[in-house]
């Protein structure tokens, strides 16, 4: 059963933000080739990521910037859809209200509230599978200076069963996550 796009973003959506991830590094787990690999420790993530991102390098402001996202399982585990989560904490210059535009998977569903972007995917990533997404949002009138963003991925170790628990339950029962990405920095040209 997957999760409807609020429960998705209320599990993403960890509040304070700042603080509250594990952050790791990219893909430090053993390789699985062999089921001893396969072991792992209880503090490690079920699955990892390798992600690639890349934000426009410069942007004038009223113009569009675009970011992109690509995250390949880099394992050791199937990812399961509902379990991760396409992420980006955008600058304050970038309009998320109003008309934006995003390209991804199919049955893909994405999330802006204040300065946060959660995209949901359908769909099950088995080790060395990507996902991408593309987006495009309007730069504020006001742009100036550098806007910073982080882009990547959200994984939760979710146990099986408890796919429908709320984001306050999982955090009860101590459910990880980890965020998995990459700092951008966009210059404002005037």
């Amino acid at each position: 059963m997957r999760h409807p796009i609020s429960k998705i973003a209320a599990l993403a959506l960890v509040a304070p933000l700042a603080g509250t991830f594990l952050l790791a590094g990219p893909a430090s787990a053993a390789p699985a080739k062999a089921p001893a690999a396969a072991v792992k420790k209880t503090d490690d993530p079920f699955s990892t990521f390798v992600v690639q991102a890349a934000a426009s390098k410069t942007v004038r402001p009223g113009q569009k910037i675009t970011y992109t996202i690509k995250a390949t399982n880099s394992g050791p585990y199937v990812s399961d859809g509902g379990a991760y989560f396409i992420f980006a904490a955008l600058p304050k210059s970038v309009i998320l209200s109003g008309k934006w535009s995003y390209q991804g998977p199919a049955k893909s569903e994405c999330l802006a509230e204040e300065q946060i972007l959660v995209c949901a995917v359908d769909k099950n990533l088995k080790v060395k599978e990507s996902v991408s997404f593309k987006f495009a949002f309007k730069v504020a009138k006001t742009a100036k200076g550098t806007l910073k963003s982080a882009l990547g991925v959200v994984a939760y170790d979710v146990p099986t069963g408890a796919e429908t628990l709320s984001r306050d339950e999982l955090e009860r029962l101590g459910v990880k996550s980890w965020f998995f990405g990459k700092n951008h920095s966009t210059r404002v040209a005037r």
